[in-house]
């Protein structure tokens, strides 16, 4: 993700001048995700036995991309944007790891980088006091490379010592959004974006720590599984549009 990033912005300058940027546009954008929940979750236990996680959220996280974009006609434009999501986080209980009244849940991180080709038809703008309204709706499809943490697992809301690895999976993505484009200048453009998107999957390691000490007959047979990412956001922009 950051590579990509960064070729694009190193490459800009270089194609202004090599090509006929006509219809071209770029947006940094950034905003707030906030997930749904993420189904039924479980894992297997060296034992062979299931433990079933309650279906919670991943919270709410920070989302920060980029974008370059092509109008093909007045109204339609397809982008290539690269974002990343942070901040969520995975903490739940479990519903069936109860010893002696003693309550079981786990915490680890989650990130995502999303690389996404999108598609969108612009409506016929209108105007507030000479400035431009544009509304927009459009979706698109993608992969995304989600990354669970380290896994944290605690006793009754307390550390207990035992850790497990994380994991990282690429998933099928896809979104779709309505948004507004109001005019600053006559390149420069205010981006205002809502969107449900769905990133696919999250996955937990299976190799079993205890005070940071392998503890590899403990490995899980199944690490932490079945969950969603699944979010809806609201985007900020400002989409710069070349000559």
């Amino acid at each position: 993700m950051k590579a990509i990033l960064a070729t694009l912005l190193l490459t800009l300058p270089t194609l202004a001048f090599a090509v006929d940027l006509d219809g071209y546009y770029i947006t940094p954008k950034v905003g707030v995700s906030k997930t749904f929940n993420t189904g039924k979750m479980g894992s297997v236990n060296s034992a062979g036995t299931s433990v079933v996680y309650k279906n919670e959220d991943l919270g709410t996280g920070s989302a920060f991309g980029f974008s370059v974009g092509k109008y093909l006609t007045d109204n339609f434009r397809l982008e290539l944007e690269a974002t990343k999501r942070t901040g969520y986080e995975f903490d739940t209980r479990t519903t069936n790891a109860v010893v002696g009244g003693l309550g079981y849940s786990d915490k680890a991180d989650i990130e995502t980088h999303a690389l996404f080709i999108n598609g969108f038809y612009d409506f016929q703008p209108f105007f507030i006091t000479n400035t431009a309204i544009t509304p927009y709706l459009g979706g698109g499809v993608g992969l995304s490379r989600n990354k669970m943490a380290k896994n944290v697992s605690l006793t009754n809301g307390l550390t207990n010592g035992f850790t497990i690895d994380g994991n990282t999976i690429n998933q099928f993505a896809y979104k779709f959004s309505a948004g507004t484009l109001v005019s600053l200048t006559e390149q420069l453009s205010l981006d205002v974006n809502y969107q449900y998107v769905n990133l696919g999957a999250f996955k937990g390691g299976t190799t079993l720590y205890l005070h940071g000490v392998r503890r590899a007959v403990w490995d899980l047979k199944r690490g932490i599984n079945g969950g969603e990412i699944e979010s809806q956001e609201i985007m900020f922009g400002l989409q710069y549009k070349f000559n």
